[in-house]
């Protein structure tokens, strides 16, 4: 599931491709990606244009010359797809708009489980979703008081959106094993100097991720994508990975490195 670092390059694809440019048409092949009605989101994209775009955490907002803001949710598989010839819309475009210049923004969404929304301002949609300031942009202070009123698993809680704002299955493994915090370690029995290297650890997942495009390959050697499998070998100590359920989610970690 695309999670910050990966919307985050799609702010950027997006930021690079689709700006000023005035939307003159939109197709919808399955309407329930659409929270609102295709004919209101016509109304309120058609003869406009995006003007800027805004992230926090997994969600991002598309400000237009219209009165509301596009919402785009990626799901499990969603991605933007700029192109010129209609023939080469991709075979899961399932939402497209075209531009006045004769090039396409296609919303890729292979199992349909991102979707676009409209709402009034990002503020709103942010504080009726509960969310978090964006995880890259969250401070120690307000980490530690979120944190500080649970008494769950800090994997559970990391990944909470309104904790840290799009930190999801992947980056909380990581962030553990860059902390050294074992993923069921709960949160009221930690000290504040741990509580603070896996803040610290999460900035680090943040811009490394954002530094390498989300391409895993290209992460320092010692992070746990590159072994972050059942069996695999821990970088540090040479003992084999483990895989467990934290809060329903599958959990990978090394027992000897983070230790309970």
């Amino acid at each position: 599931m695309p999670e910050l670092p990966e919307v985050h390059g799609y702010k950027t694809y997006i930021d690079s491709t689709s700006l000023h440019q005035r939307i003159i048409a939109l197709d919808c092949r399955d309407s329930r990606l659409l929270k609102q009605s295709k004919s209101y989101f016509e109304t309120q994209l058609i003869n406009h244009e995006f003007k800027s775009t805004h992230r926090i955490g997994k969600y991002l907002f598309v400000e237009t010359t219209s009165e509301k803001v596009l919402v785009i949710h990626f799901g499990m598989t969603g991605r933007p797809n700029y192109y010129k010839s209609e023939s080469d819309r991709p075979k899961f475009g399932h939402i497209q708009l075209s531009f006045e210049n004769g090039y396409h923004f296609a919303f890729e969404n292979k199992r349909k489980f991102g979707w676009w929304d409209l709402t009034d301002s990002i503020s709103n949609f942010k504080a009726d979703h509960k969310l978090s300031d964006d995880a890259r942009d969250l401070s120690l202070e307000n980490f530690k008081v979120s944190v500080s009123a649970r008494k769950t698993d800090i994997k559970k809680i990391i990944m909470d959106q309104s904790v840290a704002a799009g930190v999801g299955n992947w980056m909380a493994d990581e962030i553990l094993y860059q902390s050294r915090i074992h993923p069921t370690r709960r949160v009221d029995q930690m000290t504040s100097e741990e509580i603070e290297s896996v803040f610290d650890a999460m900035k680090k997942v943040i811009e490394v991720a954002i530094e390498n495009d989300a391409h895993y390959r290209d992460f320092p050697e010692d992070f746990l994508m590159h072994f972050r499998k059942e069996g695999e070998t821990c970088f540090h100590t040479g003992a084999e990975i483990e895989k467990i359920k934290v809060g329903g989610r599958t959990t990978y970690f090394s027992p000897e490195w983070q230790k309970k």
